[in-house]
């Protein structure tokens, strides 16, 4: 028997941990029987002893009569583990709500929602809270340790998804839904490091909520190995859950209440849902919104290949070469094109002056393997989560390249600054029908590249003078810019890049344009310019807060879908034309196939010729390209929208309202309507894949892609495959 001295603090812990009797008062205790009465991970332990002194010594400080004066205070993790363990699965439940709590605040805060703060989180405080009465009660019911494990796994699920929707949140200002894991499914080396980098822009968010989440794994796999069977007082216990149960029914009853009073912007709305219930939903639910297996096993459009075309010349062919720059990432609003008093890109806005504008051009979908299919082919993407159009075929679609190829002799090349497995680049760029492809994988200078996508763009110039003069043949090319891409990089020749946000981001714009001046530049020493027409345009934009979110995914706002295009065509086109009637990414195939000569108008497309008549009642239709996404169709200067996150058709006044503030929701019947149109639009987007379910085939000598279903996926190979 041994006797030491406690406090009162000390001595009420000790009540806690049931393992000391008390004699004479309430400053002593005796410590006696100790071995037995261990909690079950002790006995594993050597000695059991030096357990119990460590317990004592070290986090109650506690002096023992038999060492003196000697006092230690150190962490003891044995005695933490032996609190939280037996309801490890509450501990986890009770930290995902706190986390998400927490985050959503800090978002409200960061955006001026103060406001909407609890009309968002009462969703979460249901869902959570309600999961955690449930494992309470069947732990309560079925104290077995494989009970317990499962009770551990699930919360550990919650918990893990809590972390992630998180960190999405912050980054992009919309919560996390399974779709995500479709863009890391289809190239997971490159989603990794665009993790990476993103965790690097966040890193407060990093140390505060992975450092604990480090900790938390190694607790959970401690638990699962030897689970403690939690010991239940049942009053308190039954009086926890009733205190749960009446937040469940609190946050219940208020929550449609509190909704139908906060803020209609789709920002928003984004957020009065729980995570982790709409990402169980959208597995169950029958939502029409929703594409599955089915539609696309049904689907009835066909893409036509190059032979299945032949256009008309509509006069005689006109001998001019053909360059389109594509510009990633790009926003309108952030060129001067927009904002003619600002210096950023000064040779856009020299070029339009040269030829043709399209103040009001938008993307068809939000992704850049989906917008390279529209602008080149005249034909809407497939609106799915896919990148079907890059899965290898056996012949190429018909398009410009196949098209001036074909009719008028001209010899083709694709070149992009960005790495070329990136979305399994080299098979698209087949299936677009061009001879040659280049990428920054063909530099063989790591030094040269910027970040995990781009590269110095500058460094294109030579290769492309040399491919213009290996042959007198007319050709077209097309340039695919990436430095506007996230990360956000510059060379260091250029300058030094700025430390984040939005001015590294407007530093790449700036840089490009000065790239687009020197091709062109290029052009004229060739004595080329006067001959080739000269298009430069955006794939889509890319969104820095302007209403809330970040990103280019799963965002309907202008700052996503409106991108600048222009081009010079000398003699063709008259200097200083705007085209101010909403125009697609698909109109560009055929506006620039009218201008070569051919009759574009007789011709299948989804796209019209935008300098010709475009008519008054167009709808131009657009989409994001995971599920969830919001799409529509602008029509004149209104825009109409369908959200699939609360099922709601809004209006926007673009003319009066061009930043879209005052979101406008239709009343039923027109909202039925147009939502169908919209549906319908998106579902007959999808195109059959006249292909093998899986294969892989060799590209431009040196790219192996296979594909399996509608995904795919390149590797390069140093030397040239047989």
């Amino acid at each position: 028997m041994a006797i030491y001295v406690l406090n009162a603090r000390n001595l009420l812990i000790l009540q806690i941990l049931e393992h000391v009797k008390f004699v004479e008062g309430e400053q002593a205790v005796v410590l006696s029987g100790c071995a037995p009465a261990m909690p079950a991970y002790c006995k594993s332990v050597n000695i059991v002893e030096k357990i119990c002194r460590s317990i004592f010594i070290s986090i109650m400080g506690i002096e023992l009569s038999r060492f003196g004066s000697r006092l230690k205070r150190v962490f003891s993790i044995p005695l933490l583990y032996s609190l939280l363990s037996p309801r490890a699965y509450t501990v986890m439940m009770f930290s995902a709500i706190f986390l998400t709590l927490t985050v959503k605040f800090f978002h409200s805060y960061r955006t001026g929602m103060i406001n909407e703060y609890f009309g968002w989180i009462l969703s979460d405080v249901a869902v959570l809270l309600g999961i955690e009465v449930i494992l309470a009660l069947v732990c309560f019911c079925w104290p077995r340790s494989w009970v317990i494990r499962i009770a551990c796994v699930v919360a550990a699920i919650v918990c893990a998804w809590s972390v992630i929707n998180a960190g999405w949140l912050i980054r992009s200002g919309m919560q996390f839904l399974p779709t995500v894991f479709v863009s890391l499914y289809l190239n997971t080396l490159t989603s990794l490091i665009t993790i990476v980098a993103n965790v690097k822009e966040m890193q407060i968010f990093a140390v505060v909520v992975f450092g604990p989440v480090t900790v938390a794994i190694v607790f959970l796999f401690f638990v699962l190995a030897k689970p403690l069977p939690p010991r239940y007082n049942r009053k308190p216990f039954i009086a926890r859950i009733i205190v749960c149960i009446m937040f469940i029914l609190i946050a219940v009853m208020s929550r449609s209440a509190l909704a139908r009073r906060g803020s209609p912007s789709i920002a928003s709305a984004g957020l009065h849902y729980n995570s982790q219930l709409r990402g169980i939903k959208n597995f169950f639910s029958a939502d029409p919104w929703r594409l599955t297996r089915n539609d696309l096993a049904n689907a009835k459009r066909n893409i036509p290949t190059f032979d299945q075309v032949q256009i008309s010349l509509k006069s005689e062919p006109k001998n001019y070469n053909l360059v389109i720059i594509v510009l990633e990432g790009v926003q309108y609003r952030q060129t001067s094109l927009w904002d003619r008093k600002s210096n950023l890109t000064p040779y856009l806005v020299d070029l339009a002056s040269q030829g043709a504008e399209f103040t009001n051009f938008r993307c068809s979908l939000t992704h850049t393997t989906k917008a390279l299919f529209g602008l080149l082919t005249g034909r809407f993407p497939s609106a799915f989560p896919d990148i079907a159009e890059a899965v290898p075929v056996d012949k190429p679609y018909a398009s410009i390249a196949t098209i001036i190829k074909d009719q008028l002799d001209f010899r083709t090349a694709f070149f992009q600054s960005a790495k070329g497995n990136f979305e399994s680049r080299p098979s698209l760029v087949y299936n677009l029908g061009f001879d040659k492809y280049w990428s920054r994988d063909d530099l063989d200078d790591p030094t040269a590249f910027l970040g995990y996508l781009s590269s110095d763009e500058f460094l294109m110039l030579k290769p492309i003078a040399e491919w213009i003069k290996s042959d007198e043949k007319p050709f077209f090319l097309t340039v695919l810019c990436s430095a506007t891409h996230d990360p956000y990089e510059v060379p260091e020749w250029y300058a030094t890049p700025f430390a984040k946000g939005i001015e590294r981001y407007r530093q790449t714009i700036s840089y490009t344009d000065k790239f687009i001046a020197a091709l062109s530049n290029e052009l004229a020493e060739l004595n080329l310019a006067d001959k080739t027409i000269f298009c430069v345009v955006g794939d889509h934009g890319e969104a820095f807060g302007e209403h809330g979110l970040h990103g280019h995914q799963r965002i309907a706002f202008d700052e996503l879908l409106r991108i600048p295009c222009i081009m010079r065509a000398p003699s063709l086109v008259e200097p200083k034309t705007r085209v101010t009637e909403a125009v697609s990414s698909v109109d560009l195939a055929p506006t620039l196939l009218a201008l070569l000569g051919f009759d574009a108008d007789a011709a299948d497309f989804d796209g019209i010729n935008a300098l010709g008549q475009v008519p008054d009642d167009r709808k131009v239709y657009f989409s994001g390209w995971l599920q969830e996404s919001p799409a529509g169709f602008v029509l004149a200067n209104r825009k109409f929208l369908y959200n699939p996150t609360d099922k709601v058709v809004s209006m926007y006044d673009l003319s009066a309202d061009p930043y879209e503030l005052i979101r406008i929701e239709l009343p039923g019947p027109q909202a039925q309507r147009i939502a169908s149109e919209i549906i319908t639009w998106r579902k007959n987007s999808i195109f059959q894949l006249n292909q093998e379910r899986a294969g892989r085939k060799i590209f431009f000598d040196s790219w192996q892609c296979r594909w399996i279903n509608r995904l795919a996926w390149a590797k390069r190979y140093p030397e040239a495959i047989d």
